[in-house]
């Protein structure tokens, strides 16, 4: 196509767009995201631990249950209770059963509104569902209780789906809020050397459907391998040693030199030995038989952290500084982070362990419910009783971190105001018309109302059925 017709088709789309648009961008150049304005390195407690350290190892043994146990009452995928109460969640409901309506429920909404769109606007059709259906091979025999052979690992970083496919499927980008970025069958990620279980493979063998430590889901066979107890056994005496969390993504080299993989933000592998300037590191790769195997990689010590990391006010800036302005990603897409995946990946290195998406992460730490409250209370109870860096914030559908009490630098009067520290596809209207986009992590006062635009929903908003705060310096009551 010729490049004049074509920038000539794009200004004729966007004149289109513009009359029914449903997504604005927010104005994020009003807002400093320089880390070190708000986290001063001159103040008195920038070097002082939040925690004390026997709180923070107890956090490193909840979080090395959920990766690294195979002990029968943990909560990994090698621990039989937990791949158990998965395949079969009560009398009546199992996985395959799970799996059945879920399929059912895109296929046959609930809500008119609700029709299933391709990347190319049009709608999918029954027999698209019906060729899913068929590679999801649920009509054949699965076993529903665990077996050692079942064992797995993330030899790559893995793409978790809802259904075995890499189409996307969306919603009308009509409705604000829907359309891209949010593929309804993207529903997180999986890093290398994470523990799986395998329920079983589509009928093409491409995908298979795993438990993971924080969801169940299809993902790419060939990013997997199968671990036996040797495996296990050596995997996990160097990771009781010491666990490495990367807080930099960076590349995973191999003694000769040679690339092996992708570590992100929030990965954490069994640590060998440290040098002046390198963590040498466990890493698993599999066979030809696909079986995992185990070598040794290198990653520079500035990308990496021996856990758990000390909480500090210096060393959650340290982190921060590594993700913020980095690009939303809906479910992890393209292994990008969204609300919850910024919190978990942001927490993993001081050894805490956050589960994956926003309402599970309300239970991880002591919950204070305050959904009852006016907007005005909800502010005042926050700015009054908030642990900095240390308190999450649950909304619907969202979650993000309270780092202090500051000076409102958008404001004459300067009133103390809570900053925020969270990754955000963007705030709504009141009327709930339309998104203004912010697309990333960024630092963000929480703010009654926004200059840039009056009509955009607080945070606080009364009319928010939620509103929570999670300390996370708190263990959970029972």
């Amino acid at each position: 196509m010729n490049r004049l017709f074509k920038f000539g088709l794009l200004l004729g789309m966007v004149s289109f767009v513009s009359a029914t648009e449903l997504i604005n961008i927010f104005p994020m150049e009003s807002y400093n995201q320089d880390v070190s304005a708000w986290i001063k390195p001159d103040a008195p407690d920038y070097k002082q631990s939040l925690l004390s350290e026997d709180y923070q190892k107890l956090r490193l043994q909840e979080f090395y249950q959920h990766y690294y146990s195979s002990a029968e009452s943990d909560l990994s995928p090698w621990s039989r209770n937990y791949v158990n109460s998965q395949l079969v969640q009560s009398e009546s409901i199992n996985i395959i059963q799970t799996e059945r309506q879920i399929l059912a429920g895109f296929n046959n909404p609930i809500d008119v509104k609700k029709t299933a769109y391709g990347e190319n606007y049009l709608p999918y059709k029954a027999a698209w569902f019906a060729k899913v259906g068929r590679n999801m091979g649920l009509d054949k025999p699965i076993e529903l209780s665990y077996a050692d052979n079942k064992r797995a690992i993330a030899v790559d970083n893995l793409l978790v789906r809802t259904l075995p496919t890499s189409d996307p499927l969306f919603y009308s980008n009509k409705i604000a809020g829907e359309g891209y970025p949010f593929d309804n069958l993207q529903e997180t990620a999986v890093f290398i050397g994470m523990p799986l279980y395998v329920i079983k493979q589509s009928a093409d063998k491409e995908w298979s459907l795993v438990i993971a430590s924080d969801d169940v889901g299809w993902v790419r066979t060939s990013g997997i391998a199968m671990v036996d107890d040797k495996f296990i056994a050596t995997w996990q005496k160097a990771a009781r040693k010491n666990i490495v969390a990367t807080i930099a993504q960076n590349s995973l080299i191999d003694a000769s030199g040679v690339f092996r993989g992708m570590a992100y933000n929030g990965g954490t592998f069994p640590l060998v030995n440290k040098s002046e300037s390198v963590y040498n590191i466990l890493m698993p790769v599999a066979d030809l038989k696909r079986n995992a195997q185990i070598i040794k990689v290198k990653i520079g010590q500035s990308d990496g952290v021996v856990m758990p990391l000390k909480l500090t006010p210096e060393n959650i800036a340290r982190i921060m500084r590594n993700q913020i302005g980095k690009q939303y990603g809906w479910g992890s897409m393209f292994f990008n982070y969204d609300c919850s995946a910024e919190t978990k990946a942001l927490f993993a290195p001081f050894g805490i362990y956050l589960p994956r998406n926003s309402g599970f992460q309300s239970l991880a730490g002591k919950t204070v419910i305050l959904d009852n409250l006016s907007s005005t209370e909800r502010e005042q109870y926050l700015l009054k009783n908030g642990h900095k860096f240390l308190t999450l914030v649950q909304i619907p559908g969202h979650i993000l971190l309270y780092i202090g009490n500051y000076a409102n630098p958008n404001s004459a009067q300067h009133e103390s105001v809570a900053m925020s520290y969270q990754n955000i596809w963007g705030m709504k209207t009141s009327a709930n018309d339309t998104r203004y986009v912010i697309g990333g992590s960024v630092l963000l006062p929480l703010l009654a109302q926004y200059p840039e635009q009056a009509d955009l929903m607080s945070f606080y908003d009364s009319t928010r059925s939620k509103f929570r705060l999670v300390y996370l310096d708190q263990f959970p009551e029972n």
